[in-house]
């Protein structure tokens, strides 16, 4: 937020996602976001959301700051948008649609056109999406949204893709716009007797005027017995409620016992080696 700025509190609530009863707004930054009380925790909860039109304010150094300071008081990044502006327009709108209505890229397997009214009145805008969930590449016209002549590349990533995303780049400190072009690739498959594929020309320019190409790194899952706790929590333990009230406590130590029998003959190699280790801390712990 500059220095200088304050908050104001609005008079409605804000819903992203979920609700939050309390929306705010910085006066001069254009920071906004929500708080609610989880009444569960009695912790509260914050939401702030920073447009692209304040970072694009900011010089690298800045940008870098506060990327680590927004880490280093624990928020966590639920989504985070880089944009590439193509100035020289090197691909036509229609182009870029064929390559993806004809299936000629790699990387995502989701393509999709959608058109959107951005201002009443005026035809609505087509824009290409390549990619859907966490990570989703977007081509459109941006003078006619943003009134800046040049064709937009926007990169929008969520959850664990943002995180992982800011993380590499407070590490390496490289050009941003190399997830983008690390996101998506076009070409054709040759048509020789050894099928490789052909990136296309334009595409390749773009990639080098982004400085390269840099794909987000997702660390592999790892199966983890606190992460199927809180499942149990948060979806078992409802229907666990129902039939404890309802069977009586007797007829329900039935049911978990059947369960539990039904478990373990189910269980493989790595479900005992997690035994294990739990009566090892349950033992030594």
């Amino acid at each position: 937020m500059p220095i200088g700025d304050s908050w104001s509190l609005l008079e409605h609530s804000l819903f992203c996602g979920e609700r939050f009863t309390t929306a705010f707004r910085s006066v001069r930054g254009k920071l906004f976001g929500g708080i609610r009380l989880d009444k569960e925790t009695s912790q509260y909860k914050i939401l702030v959301q920073i447009p692209g039109s304040y970072w694009s304010q900011l010089e690298s150094d800045k940008y870098h700051e506060l990327l680590n300071f927004s880490l280093s008081v624990g928020f966590n990044i639920t989504r985070f948008d880089i944009c590439l502006d193509d100035y020289s327009k090197r691909v036509s709108f229609q182009e870029v649609k064929q390559f993806g209505e004809s299936g000629d890229y790699r990387l995502v397997r989701y393509y999709q056109l959608i058109e959107s009214t951005i201002v009443r009145g005026c035809p609505p805008i087509p824009t290409c999406y390549f990619g859907k969930g966490e990570k989703v590449l977007r081509f459109y016209d941006a003078e006619v949204v943003h009134g800046i002549p040049a064709h937009r590349w926007e990169l929008q990533l969520r959850n664990d893709h943002a995180r992982s995303a800011v993380d590499d780049y407070l590490v390496d400190r490289f050009c941003l716009p190399e997830f983008i072009t690390g996101a998506v690739d076009f070409g054709t498959e040759s048509s020789s007797y050894w099928s490789s594929f052909v990136r296309a020309n334009w595409w390749e320019s773009l990639r080098s005027e982004a400085g390269g190409f840099r794909k987000v790194k997702l660390e592999p899952f790892q199966p983890c017995f606190e992460r199927s706790i809180d499942w149990l929590y948060n979806q078992v333990a409802p229907t666990l409620a129902i039939a404890f009230h309802g069977y009586g406590s007797k007829e329900f130590k039935h049911l978990i016992n059947d369960l539990v029998d039904n478990g373990y003959q189910r269980l493989k190699p790595h479900h005992h080696n997690i035994i294990k280790e739990i009566k090892k801390e349950v033992n030594y712990g």
